[in-house]
């Protein structure tokens, strides 16, 4: 799969330094756009924001690095009613929140042991 590195604007890497991956092939140039526009963007400003608010140290910017895998389900470039706006925030938050917990080792051992049978993948349909 192809990475692209998370940018504010062309020749503007952000700190730390963040490699998006994603989670399919990107087979076409409406999921490219979509890939390197909207979830490229959110990604970048939720970065920013993070150090911006403290949850990622700016003295640490320069020396952390990010790997983020994302996933775009492939209908979304056929349909009609894709909210780009939506689709931004969704993409936005969700790294905000992966960088939180991340930095604050959520979730932990204990928890995870403790859900191991109450908590299911959202794709899990075959246990």
């Amino acid at each position: 799969h192809t990475a692209m590195f998370a940018i504010r604007a062309c020749n503007q890497l952000v700190r730390p330094v963040t490699m998006l991956v994603p989670k399919v092939t990107l087979k076409d140039m409406a999921t490219i756009e979509l890939f390197g526009g909207v979830v490229q963007s959110a990604t970048a400003d939720a970065v920013i924001d993070c150090v911006i608010e403290g949850l990622i140290p700016k003295e640490l910017a320069n020396e952390l690095c990010i790997i983020s895998l994302v996933w775009i389900d492939p209908r979304c470039v056929t349909d009609a009613n894709l909210d780009k706006k939506d689709m931004y925030r969704t993409n936005y938050e969700a790294t905000k929140l992966a960088i939180r917990r991340a930095l604050t080792g959520e979730p932990t051992i204990d928890e995870l042991i403790a859900n191991r049978h109450s908590i299911k993948h959202d794709m899990d349909d075959w246990s």
